[in-house]
């Protein structure tokens, strides 16, 4: 994984050069300036979101809600973390330091006798569902973003996820109606399940097994889309030539059929 705070220190210096004509000022060593300056910083990156209509308030709404489940020195991690939501590892279970922390996503969340929270955290490519406390998590670093070739762009772990198994959900339903394999989304298929295992610290071969029930249920159900058919398209899917008796009729039937030389019936009125 990068130095994320070094690129963001880095961009940091950058904004500061463009403001500060001052160059004894550092916000790296300098806590008081280094607050507004990120401050500063934060709110201009919205603006600029905005006036070029690009939607990342999806972004910083799930800002505040790491802010919420980190809390701080003194927080109470009880209760603080949502279900689906990034976590690690407070303290590594691996004791290797060549492996990476595992990260994953909390799939249940209970209380319990002790006031210690309970969650289960299913962890791509390494298990499915690990029973842990809340006070033995974190939020999880970010998921860097990715392009793809045929998905668009991938920002959060959960959406690498969901990506992987819609992908390969096309790619089986296309093998089962034996047309030919798009090579794009093989090499994204491929992409996605190793940068996810980098997140997560699992091996992408391994992330695959975990979704094969989840792909398998998904490539059984009717494609997004897809309507039934209606009675005549099922009718002309019968053998052919059909009865034309079996076709359905607007006419009444003949008995009912009112007569063209035969006037309506008129109702006499008394004066």
């Amino acid at each position: 994984m990068p130095d994320h705070d070094e690129a963001i220190a880095v961009a940091l210096d950058a904004y500061q050069r463009q403001l500060l004509s001052d160059e004894t000022l550092n916000h790296r060593t300098d806590r008081t300036l280094a607050e507004p300056l990120i401050e500063l910083f934060v709110e201009r990156l919205a603006r600029y979101a905005d006036r070029r209509d690009l939607d990342v308030q999806g972004a910083f709404t799930e800002i505040h809600e790491q802010s919420i489940d980190r809390g701080g020195h003194d927080h109470d991690p009880r209760y603080s973390f949502r279900l689906g939501a990034e976590v690690q590892f407070r303290q590594l279970r691996t004791a290797s330091k060549d492996r990476p922390p595992w990260r994953g996503f909390i799939s249940a969340l209970v209380g319990s006798p002790d006031d210690q929270a309970r969650c289960t955290v299913r962890i791509p490519g390494i298990n499915k569902a690990l029973p842990v406390t809340a006070g033995e998590l974190e939020p999880a670093d970010s998921f860097l973003p990715m392009a793809t070739r045929t998905a668009g762009t991938v920002i959060h772990a959960r959406e690498a996820e969901s990506t992987i198994v819609d992908i390969a959900v096309r790619l089986k339903r296309a093998a089962n109606n034996g047309l030919v394999a798009d090579e794009q989304a093989f090499a994204d298929l491929a992409q996605l399940t190793t940068r996810l295992g980098v997140w997560s610290g699992g091996r992408s071969d391994a992330i695959m097994r975990h979704l094969h029930e989840r792909i398998t249920a998904a490539a059984q159900e009717p494609a997004k889309g897809s309507r039934r058919p209606d009675a005549a398209a099922r009718l002309a899917a019968t053998d052919f030539p059909q009865d034309p008796a079996s076709f359905p009729s607007e006419d009444p039937p003949p008995a009912t059929r009112p007569k063209p030389d035969d006037p309506p019936n008129q109702r006499k009125h008394r004066p």
